[in-house]
């Protein structure tokens, strides 16, 4: 359906072919837990069939008929379902790569019967692990089932206080963690293991935290419970504490899962559009010429081996095809110094020089006016995620420069932040020093970049040929340089090629990826943590439908049941949504902060807020939606004899 020849996608959909693989997988967790908690709520049925008469591992063959032509039937309409929303992503697809959107309702038969192979696995598995442990369950043990807890409190009280001090010990460690991480995220001299030890220790401890909490909770609650004589014997909170702690108790470690799940819910949903937005902005800055080769002298380990490049047969190869070069410029920089060339750690990287001539030509090139400068001045190049105020203070206590062969002089106002690409600076460098020409002549020249723009767009399948080209003319070219340097692993990348079609390619795909993934990713994780909050619930209302009756025979009038029933399953949903805001907000200050200049650069602070409200909304949204359907199927129960 692709009609644009800009755009190569066999490498979206590889990816995306994957994720989907991936992300259905995650779907076992969800199939599991449902038919754990419909045997669970059908253990004392199953026993009664045993008790008639019939064999135990017929019984179990019986579940599994049922739950197989159930979920069989859910595949099949999921498929059909599917199909039709197909559609909205083709549209998607074809809207990000400019192509004409043709609507049509389509099957597509590999997908279909690779997609109906793929959960008829998940569904047999899981039903003949079901089989199993239903075969060799005692029939005690199903009677007795739904009495049995996941926690006994049997270990003693100070038992369950130390467990949740060591929750709040993880928690506030994990929070300082955050803070060093933040502190040390952009600092160079810091080894980068180290800093992914620190990330790891912090999410390690917020996950050990959380469990520790859930499992101490229930506990911590009675003995709260305890202290609030007043307030548990009012009304009907005895009734409602009891039901909560009860819920607490047996599903403790569920909880905890949830809150995790709901977590990464919540940042699948918010921060995928907003990477999806970086991607996109972040392509704007790179791709700002249609073809650009660059060379890095990283590699080169003698100043006199450092080469002329003469791109005239580049130039040549581009202009005799049907894009031809509409303007092209070969720029080169310099080292102020030529001590600057032995600088190789990340943390004196040199800024390299630029004459103002090639400047201009670049800057025409990007649709800039031309700059200029006195004999005895320099002007700065800045990178645009750099604020004004970092470089305004930079200006300021670095007003000259001195070069091997002059002083020169700025001032704060003598600098550029446009887009002009990555390749015009070098390696751990923010910035560019723009000389006067005459002051450049007897500079050490540390690389030559090329740039070209073309009369008309490039079509992907000639792009992707300038590469291949460039390797193999420098190659030849430039023989002597290759062969002395060929073993250094860096000089594998001394030139590259980097062209706008395959830059747009790469980057509208990517965006498309994180977007389409991120609202997969989010939308499976958010419905297996409100199904199995719901499932909860509504297990409670059957199994407990005695404890209401003799509430309505006591003399509770319906209104007072209905705001028993409200305030038990609001607090059982808000509980895991509460703690995982809380732990996102912890996540997004520290994301915000630490990114704060690209957020700013290629996202945009207003977009960047409104995708995190918008996003919020739509799972609070889609949270009240769950919680009333919850509401509403509890009191059906309870009517149901």
């Amino acid at each position: 359906m692709t009609t644009n020849d800009k755009y190569n996608l066999e490498n979206f959909y590889t990816y995306i072919n994957y994720a989907t693989y991936l992300i259905s997988g995650i779907l076992i967790f969800l199939v599991y837990q449902v038919n754990k908690y419909m045997i669970k709520r059908r253990k004392r049925e199953f026993a009664t069939y045993i008790l008639l008469g019939i064999e135990q591992r017929k019984v179990a063959v019986m579940f599994f008929i049922e739950t197989l032509i159930m979920l069989l039937c859910s595949v099949v309409m999921g498929i059909f379902l599917g199909s039709l929303i197909t559609q909205a992503l083709t549209a998607l697809i074809l809207t990000t790569i400019d192509s004409n959107i043709v609507f049509g309702f389509r099957f597509y038969p590999d997908t279909i019967l690779s997609t109906f192979i793929f959960f008829l696995t998940i569904i047999v598995f899981i039903g003949l692990f079901n089989m199993k442990h239903l075969s060799k369950i005692k029939l005690i043990d199903m009677f007795n089932d739904e009495k049995k807890t996941e926690i006994q409190f049997v270990r003693g009280k100070w038992f369950y206080v130390v467990i949740a001090m060591v929750s709040l010990a993880c928690f506030v460690f994990a929070f300082f963690n955050l803070e060093r991480y933040i502190e040390i995220q952009h600092l160079l001299t810091v080894d980068v293991s180290i800093k992914n030890q620190i990330l790891l220790q912090t999410i390690v401890a917020g996950v050990l935290g959380t469990y520790a909490l859930f499992y101490s909770f229930a506990y911590i609650m009675i003995l709260i419970k305890d202290k609030l004589i007043r307030l548990k014997y009012k009304h009907t909170n005895l009734f409602l504490l009891g039901s909560v702690l009860s819920k607490m108790n047996t599903t403790s470690m569920m909880m905890a899962t949830v809150t995790l799940t709901l977590l990464g819910s919540i940042i699948c949903f918010v921060i995928s559009p907003v990477l999806s937005e970086w991607a996109k902005g972040y392509l704007a800055y790179r791709s700002v010429f249609d073809v650009q080769i660059n060379n890095v002298y990283n590699s080169i380990s003698e100043k006199g081996d450092l080469p002329q490049i003469d791109y005239a047969e580049v130039y040549k190869y581009i202009n005799d095809s049907e894009f031809n070069v509409k303007e092209y410029v070969s720029v080169e920089m310099y080292f102020l110094s030529e001590e600057d060339f032995y600088k190789r750690r990340k943390t004196n990287f040199p800024a390299l020089a630029i004459s103002l001539s090639d400047f201009n030509q670049l800057r025409k090139m990007a649709g800039y006016d031309p700059i200029s400068i006195e004999e005895d001045e320099f002007a700065m190049q800045w990178d645009e995620k750099i604020p004004d105020r970092d470089i305004r203070k930079f200006i300021e206590d670095n007003p000259s420069i001195q070069t091997d062969i002059q002083s020169l002089q700025t001032n704060v106002n003598q600098y550029y932040t446009e887009t002009l690409g990555e390749t015009v600076f070098n390696d751990y460098s923010d910035y560019t020093i723009v000389l006067p020409d005459k002051a450049c002549e007897k500079l050490l020249l540390a690389n030559i970049n090329f740039y070209a723009n073309t009369t008309k767009e490039l079509s992907y399948s000639f792009a992707s040929t300038i590469d291949p080209f460039v390797e193999s003319w420098f190659k030849e070219e430039y023989s002597t340089l290759y062969m002395k340097y060929q073993d250094d692993p860096e000089f594998k990348d001394f030139v590259s090629t980097r062209t706008k079609t395959e830059q747009m390619n790469d980057g509208n795909t990517s965006s498309l990826l994180i977007r389409v993934i991120g609202l997969y990713g989010g939308t499976i994780l958010l419905i297996i943590c409100l199904t199995l909050l719901a499932l909860q619930q509504l297990s409670d209302s059957l199994e407990h439908r005695t404890r209401y009756d003799i509430l309505q025979k006591l003399g509770v009038d319906r209104k007072a049941m209905n705001g028993l029933i409200f305030k038990q399953i609001g607090i059982y949903f808000s509980i895991p949504f509460i703690t995982a805001l809380f732990a996102f907000s912890i996540f997004l200050y520290q994301f915000s902060i630490n990114k704060a200049n690209e957020i700013k650069a290629y996202v945009g602070t207003k977009l960047f807020v409104f995708n995190i409200l918008i996003t919020l909304i739509m799972i609070v949204g889609i949270y009240l939606c769950y919680f009333a359907s919850t509401i509403i199927s509890f009191k059906r129960n309870l009517r149901t004899k």
